[in-house]
């Protein structure tokens, strides 16, 4: 699969999210040989949980899966540009890519790129790329979001 092939895969997962009452984020985790292995998406109303997040979750999963505290090798694909504890938590388990959709303007609270922040020294470094299916990603956020306040 290539990775507006994955996207789309994501963005499926974040419609899944808004039909059982949370917020439409979601994110796939491909591994080395670019194999879907997990799709996960925003809990945080479902569980009562602020850090609920779909890239949270992923990561709880599958290190319990594996059984393991690192994800190095894996590449999460979410629907918007990670907020700070997402990529914070994605940093800590050295995941080694993210490719998101949307930007966060307007949406989220970091004050500066999430390429930005990945970019800095880090033993285990991320590699951050967005815009993938930026346009749907945006206009399904935004329609999503809407149903979800109503």
């Amino acid at each position: 699969m290539n990775n507006q092939e994955i996207m789309k895969v994501a963005l499926e997962e974040a419609e899944i999210a808004v039909s059982e009452g949370n917020a439409p984020f979601a994110c796939v985790v491909v591994d080395g040989e670019g194999k879907v292995v997990l799709r996960e998406h925003d809990r945080v109303k479902e569980l009562m949980d602020p850090t609920a997040h779909g890239e949270v979750n992923a990561i709880r999963r599958l290190c319990k899966q594996l059984n393991t505290l690192s994800l190095n090798g894996y590449a999460f694909y979410t629907t918007s540009e990670p907020c700070p504890t997402c990529l914070t938590s994605m940093i800590k388990a050295k995941v080694s890519k993210n490719y998101y959709g949307a930007k966060t303007e307007g949406t989220a609270s970091l004050p500066i790129s999430a390429e930005f922040l990945a970019s800095k020294s880090l033993k285990y470094p991320i590699i951050v790329t967005g815009g993938v299916l930026a346009e749907e990603a945006l206009e399904q956020r935004e329609r999503l979001l809407k149903l979800e306040l109503n």
